[in-house]
Order: C-alpha cells, then sequence, then structure tokens
C-alpha cells in the first residue's frame, strides 16, 4: 500500500494533468467563443442574452480563468516557490489581481445567468468563497504569516479548480444522460476539492500534535 507522501503525490500529478488538460480545451474552444457561436456546447440558450454586461462577464472569465490554473500549479509548488522566492511573489501578486478583479467578479455576474437557484446559488457562493479565499491569502502574505497565507490559497486554488471537476460532471452526465445533475453539480464541483484541501490541513495538524506529544 503506497505510503501518504506517495498518495498526496500521485493526486497532485493528478490533478496538474487534469488541469492542463482542461486548460488545452479551453483554449481550444475560443474559436466558438470569437465569434460567439450560438451553435456550440457551451453557447446553447445564451444568445438572448449574451450581448452586454454578459459577454464582457463571459470573455474574461474564460481568458482569465485558464491562466490562473496554470499560474496556481506553479505558485503552489514548494519547489519552485524555494528556488524563485521573487518570482513567487510577483506571480503571486498577478495571480490574486486575475481572481480579485475578473475571475470572482464575472464568475459571480455570469452566475445570475445560470439555469435555476440552485445553479445560481452554487456558482454565486463558488465565486465568493475564491475572491475571499485570495483576499484573505493576500492579506496574509502582506502581514507575512506565510503559513497561513498558503492555506488560504491552497483553498483558493482547490476553488479554481472547481473548472475541471465541472467539466468532468458535465462529460459524465452526457455519457449517462443524467443532465438534471447540472444544479448540484454546481455546488459539488467546488465543495468537493475544498473539502479534500480542509481534510489534508486537518490530517496534517494530528500528525504534528501527535509529534509534539511523542
Amino acid at each position: 500500500m503506497p505510503s501518504s507522501a506517495t498518495l498526496i503525490r500521485l493526486i497532485q500529478l493528478l490533478v496538474a494533468w487534469l488541469v492542463v488538460q482542461t486548460t488545452v480545451v479551453v483554449v481550444l474552444g475560443y474559436c466558438d467563443y470569437l465569434p460567439p457561436n450560438f451553435r456550440a456546447d457551451f453557447l446553447l440558450g445564451r444568445r438572448d442574452y449574451f450581448f452586454g454586461p454578459y459577454q464582457w462577464a463571459f470573455y474574461a472569465h474564460i481568458f482569465s480563468g485558464p491562466v490562473t490554473l496554470l499560474l496556481g500549479l506553479v505558485l503552489l509548488s514548494d519547489a519552485a516557490r524555494l528556488r524563485f522566492p521573487m518570482w513567487h511573489r510577483r506571480l503571486g501578486r498577478v495571480q490574486g489581481v486575475l481572481v480579485l478583479l475578473l475571475v470572482a467578479p464575472s464568475g459571480l455576474w455570469m452566475a445570475g445567468y445560470a439555469p435555476g437557484m440552485i445553479a445560481q446559488s452554487g456558482f454565486a457562493t463558488l465565486a465568493l468563497a475564491t475572491g475571499g479565499c485570495a483576499a484573505m491569502g493576500w492579506r496574509d502574505a502582506v502581514r507575512r504569516r506565510f503559513e497561513s497565507h498558503r492555506w488560504w490559497m491552497l483553498r483558493c486554488y482547490a476553488l479554481l479548480c472547481s473548472a475541471v471537476l465541472l467539466r468532468l460532471i458535465g462529460g459524465l452526465s452526457e455519457l449517462t444522460g443524467a443532465h438534471w445533475t447540472y444544479p448540484l453539480a454546481a455546488w459539488i464541483s467546488w465543495m468537493l476539492p475544498l473539502a479534500g484541501v480542509e481534510l489534508w490541513r486537518v490530517t496534517r495538524l494530528r500528525r504534528l500534535l501527535h509529534a509534539l506529544q511523542s
């Protein structure tokens, strides 16, 4: 049976692979968004409200989102942080600005157009939580509370990775014909990775306490 360190490493590699794959799929899909092709899967049913504020929120989201996913892989790497601390700070500022000024606000605006109150509230909560975690992480970095900063930014990245899980759930729904899962996916896609981060944090705290007591 693999050790916990090996299991964590495997999970990290899987997440990195899924993030890169999702980013490639999104970027390749830009041809359907510029100009908007309303016969494409992601834009089906959006013609009536696409033009106007929603359009700007949509483009802000699809262009900034993939960047934050890729930047997060670099910023969460301990090896990269220790070897290039100055670049970690610079890229961290870029990440914070993108999340706080583009990803979270655009996600919140788009949430109001999701089908049904359950999906709308799920995506709105996701946008607010993502922005909140980024703001707390930035605050702790400025105050040089680096341990707390890392946990807040890990939570933020887990929430950003909801885009990855949302696509996986959507793919499974297409295969099984279970289209009713979309409102639930609006919640599960970010609650599940966030719960994983919190479980990891509690596990590490328990191990630390055990080591101090032994």
